[in-house]
C-alpha cells in the first residue's frame, strides 16, 4: 500500500510540476473536458441520475419488481437488481453504479447483493455502443448491433458468473439506516447535482492527465518496446493502452487505424466493456459506501470483457 502511495503521490507532483510549467496547455486540456461534460455528458445523464434517484427514494421499486424472478435464478440476486441491470444498460456508465448505490443506501439491498449486482450493472449504453462507435466511427449498423448485444449479454454470463460470490465476514452485510429516507424532490435534486458534479470532475481532470501522457509520450513508448517484441502495430497497442485509460480516446484511436473492421469491432467492444479507469473511478466514487473493493471491481470488469470480446469474435464471424 506504501508503495501505491508513493508512486501515486510521484505522479501528483509531475502532473503539478507540468501543468506549472505549461499552463496554457492544460487550462485547454481540462476546458475541453469541462465542455465534453456540459455539451454532452451534463444533458443525457443528469435527467436519467434524478428521476432514478426519484424512483428509488418513493420506496415502489420493491412492489414493482415483486414478481420479476429471473435475477434470482440467474444473478441469485434479489428482485431489484432486474431494475438497476436495466437502468445501467439503457442509461450508461456510471448510472449503473449510482443506482446500485442509492438501493443499498436506502436499505433495499445487503452489502453482499450490491457487490453481487455491481458485476452485471456496470454498462455502457446503446447511444455510446451503438450511435457513437458502430455507426459514427466504424460507420456499420450491422457491428454496432453485435457490439451492443456482445456488451450486454458479457453482463448477464458475468453476472450469471459471480452469483455465488459472498462478502468477506468481516465487512458488515447490510446498510444501517437510523431513519428510513423520505421521498423529497429538493434532497432528490441535490444529490443528483452532487452526482453530475463529481462525473464532471472526473472527466476534466482525466483529460488533463491523458494530455500530460501524450506530451511524454508514455504510451509510445511502451508500444515501441512490445511492438518490437511482438511485432504489433505500434498505432494499435498505443490505441488500446490509451482505451484503458479512458474509453472514447481508445476507440476513436482504434477505428482510424488501416486494419479489418472486425478486428476493430472486438477491441472497441472490449475497451468499452472494460470502461477504462476515469470510467471506473466514476463508478467507485459511488460505489465506496458498499465496500467493494477496487481489486475485485477491475476484477470483474476483466472477466466481462473477456466475455464480450470472445463473444463479439464468433458474431463477426458468423455474420
Amino acid at each position: 500500500m506504501r508503495k501505491t502511495y508513493f508512486f501515486i503521490t510521484i505522479l501528483i507532483f509531475i502532473i503539478i510540476l507540468a501543468i506549472i510549467t505549461s499552463p496554457q496547455r492544460y487550462i485547454s486540456a481540462f476546458s475541453l473536458g469541462l465542455e465534453t461534460w456540459a455539451k454532452i455528458l451534463l444533458p443525457t445523464l443528469f435527467p436519467l441520475i434524478f428521476f432514478t434517484k426519484l424512483l428509488t427514494d418513493l420506496d415502489i421499486l420493491s412492489v414493482l419488481s415483486s414478481k420479476i424472478t429471473f435475477t434470482k435464478k440467474l444473478f441469485n440476486a434479489p428482485p431489484i437488481s432486474a431494475y438497476a441491470f436495466m437502468v445501467s444498460i439503457l442509461s450508461g456508465y456510471p448510472v449503473g453504479a449510482k443506482v446500485v448505490s442509492d438501493l443499498y443506501s436506502s436499505g433495499h439491498i445487503t452489502k453482499n447483493d450490491a457487490i453481487k449486482m455491481c458485476t452485471f450493472t456496470s454498462n455502457s449504453g446503446p447511444m455510446f455502443i451503438y450511435g457513437s462507435v458502430g455507426i459514427s466511427m466504424l460507420c456499420s449498423r450491422t457491428l454496432g448491433l453485435i457490439m451492443l448485444f456482445s456488451h450486454i449479454f458479457s453482463a448477464i454470463l458475468n453476472g450469471i458468473l459471480y452469483r455465488n460470490y459472498k462478502v468477506s465476514s468481516q465487512i458488515p452485510n447490510s446498510y444501517k439506516l437510523e431513519t428510513k429516507p423520505k421521498f423529497s424532490l429538493a434532497s432528490s435534486m441535490t444529490d443528483s447535482i452532487l452526482s453530475i458534479l463529481l462525473i464532471g470532475g472526473f472527466v476534466s481532470v482525466f483529460f488533463v492527465v491523458i494530455e500530460l501522457l501524450n506530451q511524454i509520450q508514455i504510451f509510445e513508448f511502451i508500444a515501441s518496446i512490445f511492438s518490437g517484441l511482438f511485432g504489433v502495430d505500434q498505432n494499435f497497442l498505443v490505441g488500446i493502452l490509451n482505451g484503458i485509460v479512458e474509453m472514447t480516446h481508445g476507440c476513436l484511436d482504434i477505428s482510424t487505424l488501416n486494419i479489418p473492421l472486425d478486428v476493430i469491432a472486438v477491441i472497441c467492444t472490449g475497451i468499452i466493456t472494460f470502461g477504462g479507469i476515469a470510467t471506473m473511478l466514476q463508478a467507485f466514487a459511488f460505489l465506496q459506501k458498499i465496500g467493494i473493493s477496487f481489486k475485485f471491481f477491475i476484477l470483474q470488469k476483466i472477466t466481462q470483457t473477456i466475455f464480450a470480446c470472445v463473444i463479439c469474435s464468433l458474431l463477426v464471424i458468423l455474420f
